[in-house]
């Protein structure tokens, strides 16, 4: 249910069928509360229909929490190694699609993207201030004019203050050079600054080349169990966290 709705959130075909579908539920009980209560048939599926798209419209309405831990306030520029370096999404990127042409099969295969996926995240690429917002960064080379080579997402675990997660996919001519790596410990770094305690990566046990890139990180396996990625396929998943190094041990809390 919520992949089909966030299917529909992408698409105004979507939004409509959506409202449609609500509407004809909304008559049918307005049909049969006209049947029971005696209501005038023509009033009664007129509120009926009325309050389902209400109810569409409220089930399609994006959240509006925020979780993104560098949103576009945050400065970015001394997040950076001789190597790679984190900034935001610029209009330059978006002019220049390098973010869809960081995306290729091998990358949506290992996200679990369908066609329309990686058309949304496309999309929203048009709007940078909305990819810093979602929790989207760049990893770019300092040596090569910040030229994108990859996506590092970066957000919170909702409902817990001091968790978060990274994603991370890297353009073809970039994997494979220790790139990966080298972006999550300078974002752990970024995380450790926000106040955040423990990281959590994930990805598919047939991905064993990101799970060396999780390892070389710094982080540990904890958990493997199946999961349902977004294009509906049911993977045998991997789970890695990173904890604080500078955490205080419980015992030592005053």
């Amino acid at each position: 249910m919520n992949r089909t709705v966030a299917r529909a959130q992408r698409s105004p075909t979507g939004w409509l069928l959506f409202c449609v579908l609500f509407a004809g539920i909304g008559a049918a009980l307005g049909a049969l509360l006209s049947w029971s209560a005696k209501w005038p048939l023509p009033l009664a599926l007129g509120v009926g229909a009325a309050i389902g798209i209400l109810l569409a419209t409220r089930v399609l309405k994006p959240r509006a929490t925020v979780l993104s831990l560098a949103g576009p306030a945050v400065d970015l520029s001394s997040w950076r190694t001789d190597r790679v370096m984190l900034r935001h999404l610029s209009q330059e990127d978006t002019e220049a699609q390098a973010l869809a042409n960081s995306i290729d099969g091998e990358v949506a295969r290992a996200m679990g993207w369908s066609d329309e996926d990686v058309q949304g995240i496309c999309e929203m690429a048009k709007d940078p201030l909305l990819m810093a917002n979602q929790g989207f960064l760049v990893l770019a080379e300092p040596a090569h004019e910040g030229q994108l080579i990859g996506v590092l997402s970066l957000t919170r675990i909702p409902g817990q203050a001091h968790e978060a997660g990274i994603g991370l996919w890297l353009a073809a001519d970039a994997r494979y050079r220790g790139f990966g790596s080298e972006a999550i410990r300078l974002a752990s770094e970024l995380c450790w600054q926000s106040g955040i305690q423990l990281i959590t990566l994930g990805t598919t046990s047939s991905n064993t080349a990101m799970q060396r890139c999780y390892l070389a990180a710094g982080a540990d396996l904890f958990d493997t169990g199946e999961n349902e990625l977004p294009d509906g396929r049911v993977v045998e998943a991997c789970w890695y966290r990173i904890q604080n190094p500078r955490e205080t041990p419980q015992n030592e809390a005053t």
